[in-house]
Parts: structure tokens; C-alpha cells; sequence
């Protein structure tokens, strides 16, 4: 007499066994990444939205000081951190058509550098001043 016994071998169970964990393991692994991308772009998000406060903050630094004493600075910005850095790149006199012009009116135009930092990320921005 002959039994037919119904059911998986251990061959079969060891092979459905693998393929279950290289799914579990993809899925996990495409969850971490979504994550990780997820944080930086919130970071990054973060860091270019306060890039016009910032620049206002600088630009109004330079008002106050005038010409000669802003060159380099840093601040905190909320959770930000920046530092910036100022190289004159242009002196001039205003155009002599300007019939009131005051003697010792002077016009520099600065080259700005901006680092931003949140965390591990940070981003450089470089923008222009203009001071008299």
C-alpha cells in the first residue's frame, strides 16, 4: 500500500524561505533610502528658505559699518548656522553728470560668499553688495 503524503519538501520550504527574506530585506532597504532622502531634502528645504533672511541680515550689517570694517562674519539662524565672507571687487565714483555730487561719495561693490550649515549638510551661496 502506498501513501501519498501532501506538503512542501525542505528543499522547497529553504528556497520560499530566501525569496521571503531577500523581499523583506529589499523593503527595507527602499524604506531607509525614502527616509534618508526624506531628511535632506527637509534640511535642504530648510537651509533655501532662509537664504533672503540671511542675505537681509548681511546686507544690513554692511549698512551700519559702511565699507571698511564688515569683511567676515557668522550667526545663527534658528537651527542654521552661517558664516559669510566679503572681497571688494569694484571702487568707483558715481557718473559726473550728478551735478550735487558730495566730494567723497564713493560707491565698492562687494562679492559676498555664504555658507550655510544644518547639521552635516551645507550649501554656499554667493551674491553681490553694493555699499556707499
Amino acid at each position: 500500500m502506498r501513501s501519498n503524503q501532501g506538503g512542501f519538501t525542505l528543499l522547497e520550504v529553504l528556497v520560499a524561505g530566501f525569496i521571503l527574506f531577500l523581499v523583506i530585506n529589499s523593503s527595507t532597504m527602499i524604506y531607509r533610502a525614502a527616509l534618508l532622502s526624506s531628511g535632506k531634502a527637509e534640511k535642504s528645504l530648510m537651509i533655501t528658505s532662509a537664504v533672503p533672511s540671511i542675505r537681509m541680515i548681511i546686507s544690513d550689517i554692511f549698512r551700519e559699518n559702511g565699507h571698511s570694517a564688515a569683511r567676515a562674519g557668522e550667526g545663527k539662524f534658528g537651527e542654521l548656522t552661517y558664516l559669510w565672507t566679503a572681497k571688494l571687487r569694484y571702487e568707483g565714483l558715481p557718473k559726473e553728470t550728478l551735478e550735487s555730487r558730495p566730494r567723497n561719495l564713493r560707491y565698492y561693490l562687494w562679492e559676498v560668499r555664504l555658507t550655510i550649515k544644518k547639521g552635516n549638510l551645507a550649501r554656499r551661496y554667493t551674491f553681490n553688495e553694493v555699499t556707499s
